[in-house]
C-alpha cells in the first residue's frame, strides 16, 4: 500500500484488519508457537465460552500478538516475562508446562498466582510473590483484547448499527447565542 508523506499507512475506506486476523493461514507475528499456544490456553482459562464466545473465539491471541509487534521493547518483555513465569512455576509445581496441565490444574494454578499472599516460614525474610504481578499482567491484556474485539463489544451491548445522520447544529434560535 502506498505511504502518505507523513509515514502513516494509508488504508482503503473498506479496509478490515480483523479480516487478516481470521485467516486459516495465519501466523503469529511476535509470539513464538508455545507462546501463542500458552496464550490460547490462559485467555480461554481467563474469558472462556459460555452462552456467549470466549477469548479463544474473539482471536484474542491473534490481536494481541498484533499489538506486542507494535510495542515498544519494555513492554514486550514485560509479557513474555509474564508468559515464562506462568511456565516457569508451571514447570516446577507440575512438571509440565501450562499448556499441556489438565484444566484442573491449570484452575489450581491460576488461583494460586491470582491474588497477593506472601511466601515464609519461621524465620525467614518475607518473600515477595510475583504470581499476581503476572497474571494481572496478562489479564490486563486478554480483557482488553477481548472487550475491544466485535465479539467482546457485542456482549456489552453494542449492535453495530452505528451511523451518523446530518448534524441539525444548536436548537436555539441565532438570536439567544452570546
Amino acid at each position: 500500500m502506498p505511504l502518505l508523506d507523513d509515514a502513516t499507512t494509508q488504508f482503503p475506506s473498506d479496509f478490515d484488519a480483523s479480516k487478516d486476523l481470521a485467516r486459516a493461514d495465519w501466523k503469529p507475528v511476535f509470539l513464538d508457537t508455545h507462546q501463542n499456544e500458552t496464550l490460547i490456553a490462559l485467555s480461554d482459562m481467563i474469558l472462556p465460552k459460555t452462552d456467549t464466545p470466549g477469548a479463544k473465539e474473539a482471536l484474542v491471541n491473534r490481536f494481541i500478538d498484533r499489538l506486542l509487534a507494535a510495542e515498544t521493547r519494555e513492554t514486550q518483555q514485560r509479557f513474555l516475562a509474564s508468559l515464562a513465569y506462568i511456565d516457569g512455576e508451571c514447570m516446577a509445581r507440575y512438571r509440565a508446562a501450562f499448556v499441556y496441565l489438565p484444566a484442573e490444574s491449570q484452575t489450581e494454578f491460576l488461583k494460586l498466582i491470582a491474588y497477593p499472599h506472601s511466601l515464609v516460614t519461621w524465620g525467614e525474610k518475607l518473600a515477595e510473590f510475583e504470581g499476581p504481578a503476572h497474571f494481572e499482567n496478562l489479564k490486563s491484556w486478554i480483557s482488553r483484547a477481548y472487550y475491544n474485539s466485535e465479539i467482546g463489544m457485542k456482549e456489552l451491548g453494542w449492535s453495530g448499527n452505528v451511523f451518523h445522520d446530518d448534524l441539525e447544529g444548536c436548537p436555539h434560535p441565532p438570536e439567544t447565542h452570546k
